[in-house]
């Protein structure tokens, strides 16, 4: 019981620390992934910041699909790619968030969910390793104030997510590491791929496989491990490195 208590009581920490650090910056930049946007925003941090100090940024669209649709994001948001390290994309961000306040200099707080990549936005707009970057959740530990213009700081607020999510979900939005079970999220996720036609596509091409004969996940499993060489000792596919490799690769898929 004792356990639970002190859980219960960090968790509420976590959430009024981030109350407290919103309410002390200037402008709230809330990272969401252009791909999967209203299912990684972050409702209570909206809340706390008003819609006049929050600026969105859609970041990954260099990962969503030729079909997928634009998102429309509220009160002129970006849609960007951290990764293009993009001049224009850099100024246009900065002038945005200079734009939410009348106070200078700016002191903003970027907010979001594990591996959006908010530590990568960070680098571009400093121009520099200002934050330690990983496609492992959960990186960034401390809080850190970086340096952009001489009229503006940003701080890299680790990742954050309701408590509400399930482990699946979490799993599929890359939030969570692919844990020891790795195998039962990569079944469920297989499901969704043989449904979700543009999803089989990206997977056959970045496996360099063909899926046309798989009907189930455990199929989907086996042509990845065999593609792969991945085997057990009798030549059986492993279908548990299959499964992991799964998990890891669908977090940079076009569509979640």
């Amino acid at each position: 019981m004792r356990h639970t208590k002190n859980a219960d009581r960090g968790h509420m920490n976590k959430w009024a620390y981030l109350k407290n650090m919103i309410h002390g910056a200037d402008v709230i930049v809330e990272v969401v992934d252009a791909r999967d946007v209203e299912r990684t925003r972050l409702p209570i941090a909206e809340k706390w910041a008003g819609s006049k100090r929050l600026l969105m940024v859609a970041n990954k669209k260099d990962l969503m699909g030729p079909d997928a649709k634009r998102p429309v994001l509220e009160n002129k948001g970006i849609i960007i790619s951290a990764k293009n390290n993009d001049e224009e994309e850099r100024w246009r961000i900065i002038r945005a968030i200079m734009a939410r306040t009348e106070k200078r200099p700016v002191r903003a707080i970027l907010l979001g969910y594990p591996n959006v990549g908010k530590s990568t936005i960070i680098n571009m707009l400093a121009r520099r390793r200002a934050a330690k970057v990983s496609p492992v959740a959960g990186t960034t530990k401390n809080i850190q104030w970086v340096t952009i213009t001489p009229e503006l700081t940003l701080s890299d607020y680790r990742g954050i997510f309701p408590s509400k999510e399930s482990k699946e979900e979490l799993v599929r939005k890359g939030a969570l590491n692919a844990p020891e079970d790795a195998e039962r999220h990569a079944y469920r996720f297989a499901e969704r791929i043989l449904a979700n036609p543009s999803l089989r596509r990206w997977i056959e091409k970045t496996y360099d496989i063909d899926l046309s004969d798989a009907h189930i996940s455990e199929e989907v499993l086996e042509i990845v491990a065999k593609r792969r060489g991945w085997l057990l000792k009798g030549g059986a596919p492993n279908l548990a490195e299959a499964a992991r490799s799964l998990v890891r690769a669908l977090k940079e898929a076009p569509a979640i």
